[in-house]
């Protein structure tokens, strides 16, 4: 003869093992969640930091450029510090790349080892540093996005700010004036 209440301890056994393991796999999504939300806030902040120091490496270029550049650029760096989201923050650095442009092609007829040419070749790294940090953070914003699609963590996609904005700035302008070529 069975025991009844052997059946009964079998299925309670049961259904708190079922619901332990859904406690344990919600609550790694919600780790998951939180943990690649901040490595994208991380990403964030390099990216913005390595964007706002262009203003005091592209000093010696704004040193000789007439008023009105000075106070074009100043007007756009004071936006790209101001803008906190990935938009507006691509908005305000393309504001800046068209402020410097004219300034770092007067850069490139000044001799070799001048303050403005070494400003340019500064200002070339840290465009290549720029550019990776952006690429870094844009991956890590697409992965936080489908990560935020899928069950379970999609329970948890409001706590880690899912949907990312991609941060994309505007080359148009950049292409839209081809560079001059003085001999």
């Amino acid at each position: 003869m069975e025991d009844p209440l052997l059946w009964l301890w079998i299925a309670v056994g049961a259904i708190v093992v079922v619901v332990l393991v859904l406690v344990v796999w919600t609550a790694s999504a919600a780790a998951s969640m939180r943990r690649l939300g901040e490595t994208v806030d991380a990403r964030w902040r390099a990216l913005a930091e390595t964007l706002e120091r262009r203003r005091g490496v592209a000093d010696p270029l704004l040193s000789t450029a007439d008023e009105g550049q000075r106070r074009t650029a100043a007007d756009a760096f004071g936006r790209l510090e101001s803008a906190r989201l990935p938009g507006a923050k691509a908005e305000a650095e393309a504001a800046v790349q068209r402020a410097l442009r004219p300034l770092v092609q007067a850069a490139g007829s000044q001799p070799s080892g001048s303050a403005a040419a070494d400003a340019r070749a500064a200002l070339a790294a840290l465009d290549d540093e720029a550019q990776a940090r952006r690429r870094d953070y844009n991956t890590g914003a697409r992965e936080l996005n489908a990560k935020g699609r899928r069950f379970p963590t999609s329970l948890f996609k409001g706590a880690a700010g899912v949907p990312r904005e991609f941060f994309e700035v505007d080359q148009a302008g950049a292409v839209a004036e081809p560079p001059r070529i003085q001999f």
